[in-house]
């Protein structure tokens, strides 16, 4: 009998320290469990934070990619619709002197057809910055980062269209350039008594000052047809045109001025008369 208390009381005693064990496991995992959900908590919120920064990081850039892209387009846009506007001019000039009889130009006011003559081939230049340009088309990375191909396609072939459209104007400020030089080395040979009569004598220079009208509602066209290229890329990049527009308002605002370009007056001097030289046995001791 006495065997089986003693019996009984150590299952007892095992059974005490068994779950005495196991109170000390529980109370273990339970002081971990906070400890760990505690640290995960912070490694999901630190690399989520910076994922998220990084995202809005990468999303400031993209826009700021694409305003100077859609801007620089935009620019060239207004360039060329101020090239056409001043076109305008030239034509009004050009009506003029087409509008007088051709046996009447030796009687016209000399000073005053010279003048038109002087200046109704004075075209503006068209420029084009192609830094934003060669950002775009040269970066793979500024193409990934961007990451909508139809605005890449786009933006490419309004490049595209820029660089063939400035390529036509220089060629029409050329042909403009040839006629003017043909002229100079020729003019003894056109009929006329005077210099403005026998530059309108000239056929083919009085079929370009004709031309002039339709080259300026074909640039008016090119003008409005980059245009309206150029929103789409708007439109897939969530941008007004009003947006764009004070984008390239603040970006001129802080180009840098440095003054007036030097003028080749300012470095003239007198022509050296032989007079004032000294005697060259002399200069040469």
């Amino acid at each position: 009998m006495e065997n089986f208390n003693d019996a009984q009381d150590a299952t007892l005693n095992n059974v005490e320290e068994t779950s005495t064990k196991n109170n000390g496991r529980n109370d273990f995992w339970k002081s971990l469990l906070p400890t760990v959900l505690g640290i995960s908590i912070s490694i999901v919120l630190t690399f989520g934070t910076n994922a998220l920064l990084l995202y809005r990081y990468a999303a400031k850039d993209r826009k700021m990619t694409a305003m100077m892209v859609m801007g620089n387009i935009e620019t060239f846009a207004n360039h060329l619709e101020q090239c056409a506007d001043h076109m305008g001019w030239n034509d009004t000039l050009a009506t003029y002197l087409l509008a007088i009889p051709i046996d009447s130009l030796d009687f016209v006011d000399q000073n005053q057809l010279l003048y038109c003559i002087n200046n109704v081939t004075a075209y503006y230049t068209l420029n084009h910055d192609q830094s934003a340009e060669n950002i775009f088309s040269n970066s793979i990375d500024t193409w990934k980062n961007i990451g909508i191909f139809e605005f890449i396609e786009n933006t490419g072939q309004c490049f595209a269209d820029i660089k063939n459209i400035k390529e036509i104007y220089d060629d029409f400020l050329g042909t403009t350039d040839r006629i003017r030089n043909r002229m100079v080395q020729n003019l003894e040979a056109c009929p006329g008594n005077t210099l403005g009569s026998k530059v309108l004598h000239d056929k083919e220079y009085r079929n370009h000052l004709a031309h002039i009208h339709s080259q300026a509602e074909y640039y008016h066209y090119l003008a409005a047809y980059v245009r309206w290229k150029n929103v789409k890329n708007m439109q897939l990049m969530g941008v007004s045109e009003e947006e764009l527009k004070l984008f390239i308002e603040e970006r001129d605002k802080k180009q840098v001025t440095i003054g007036d370009a030097p003028e080749q007056e300012m470095f003239r001097t007198p022509v050296i008369h032989v007079d004032s030289l000294p005697d060259i046995k002399d200069w040469l001791k």
